[in-house]
């Protein structure tokens, strides 16, 4: 991304924009219980595996890292730079780090810790763009009901029992068969109902199958 500004620094606005970006925020299930029983260099240690694991897998899609917040991750698709298809990408990167965030639960340091799922919650939308804060430190971040939804639909994943929740404007920017409905629910902070979808299962082997036969 630092390259693509540096040849062409005209296409970056810093001073704010209105925007349509999506947006991807992810927890993990269970850590505030994980962080009491943890020693302290262990879940440290365990967190910049996790981080640097997710991070990557958010940049190899195209998307930002807008902040890191406890143990969650907050990404933006589609700004600072124009990113095509960026909801598609969204969602093909929650479906990569939920797949590695599976597999790195699975090795002795995280095993060991009892390290919870990941859960992902996605949406898209107008928000405003732009470099904010203090002389001392800046922040280029996001403001807006996209990112705010975003935020809302990770969290309903725990009353769902899903890993990936998806918001109705990224859902409607996705082929039809890349995702299937679950529920309406009522986001916190929002008056109207709205409908949640996550990735339809994993279709590989059916695919292989096809062109085996």
């Amino acid at each position: 991304m630092v390259e693509r500004i540096v040849a062409r620094p005209s296409v970056l606005k810093l001073n704010g924009e209105r925007r349509q970006i999506t947006a991807l925020f992810t927890d993990i299930e269970g850590f505030t219980a994980m962080t009491h029983r943890a020693h302290p260099e262990a879940l440290v240690a365990l967190l910049d595996e996790y981080f640097e694991g997710v991070a990557q897998i958010v940049i190899d899609h195209g998307g930002m890292i807008d902040k890191l917040v406890g143990d969650g991750v907050h990404a933006l698709f589609n700004t600072p730079l124009d990113l095509a298809d960026h909801p598609v990408r969204a969602v093909h990167c929650a479906i990569a780090i939920r797949g590695w965030t599976d597999a790195y639960r699975q090795t002795p340091r995280a095993a060991a810790l009892g390290l919870g799922r990941t859960r992902i919650g996605i949406e898209t939308g107008d928000v405003i763009v732009g470099d904010v804060g203090i002389r001392a430190k800046l922040d280029y971040t996001a403001y807006g009901d996209a990112v705010n939804s975003a935020a809302r639909l990770e969290a309903a994943n725990k009353e769902l029992g899903s890993t990936i929740c998806i918001g109705p404007e990224t859902a409607s920017r996705c082929p039809p068969d890349l995702l299937r409905w679950i529920a309406t629910i009522q986001l916190r902070g929002f008056t109207e109902t709205v409908c949640a979808y996550e990735p339809r299962p994993d279709t590989s082997a059916v695919v292989t199958a096809s062109h085996g036969s």
